[in-house]
């Protein structure tokens, strides 16, 4: 009789167990397909912030390339019309050499350029008595002519100049400066000169012609 009572305990620990068990199961298969569910929902939501984060890096990296580019072309741009620029002045610099050792071509005739700049000088300097200095050759080239370069800028500024030669002379291409006898002051209209004080104004000058 105790046997039997104990078996049938048993028994039910046993079904208990397995109903335990199979509840368990159930219950696990659930939370497994709740987890590889959840695991797929992670793992595409994941997938799509790394398409989306690829596509931002893409167009920021699409951006970075078309920046570098504009700006290599930017400076290669600037570099060219330095070059371009540096050759026109060295093209300007010969060519004024020449005029300066033949005296004139077809456009320009040096003498008269070189009144202009005395002319330009005196009206700045205002006094009457001028000394010019010029380079050796010019120094000789301009002793003949200066009464009539004289008369030329008196007739000019309207009043009487005087103009003298420096014993001294300058190394200087060509061009002139101009000094009062009566004051200090003084105009270097020397080539040099002129091209350096209007540099910016030719720069902006040569880049309209060319660019």
């Amino acid at each position: 009789m105790a046997q039997q009572g104990e078996k049938k305990i048993i028994e039910k620990i046993v079904q208990m167990a397995e109903e335990e068990s199979v509840q368990i199961t159930s219950e696990a298969q659930k939370r497994a397909g709740e987890i590889q569910k959840e695991a797929e929902l992670n793992a595409t939501a994941e997938a799509q912030d790394i398409v989306e984060f690829g596509t931002q890096e893409a167009k920021r990296e699409k951006q970075r390339i078309i920046a570098d580019a504009r700006l290599k072309a930017k400076r290669k741009k600037m570099s060219m019309q330095e070059q371009l620029m540096q050759e026109s002045f060295e093209q300007a610099t010969k060519y004024l050499q020449m005029l300066v050792e033949k005296g004139e071509d077809a456009e320009y005739k040096y003498t008269a350029i070189i009144a202009n700049f005395i002319t330009e000088a005196a009206e700045i300097i205002g006094d009457q008595s001028l000394l010019l200095t010029f380079n050796d050759k010019d120094q000789k080239r301009f002793q003949p002519l200066l009464n009539q370069i004289s008369e030329k800028v008196s007739q000019n500024l309207g009043k009487k100049v005087s103009l003298s030669i420096d014993e001294k002379s300058l190394p200087t291409l060509g061009g002139v400066n101009v000094r009062s006898m009566e004051s200090a002051v003084g105009v270097d209209n020397t080539i040099e000169s002129r091209m350096s004080r209007f540099n910016d104004q030719l720069k902006a000058e040569v880049t309209r012609i060319l660019f």
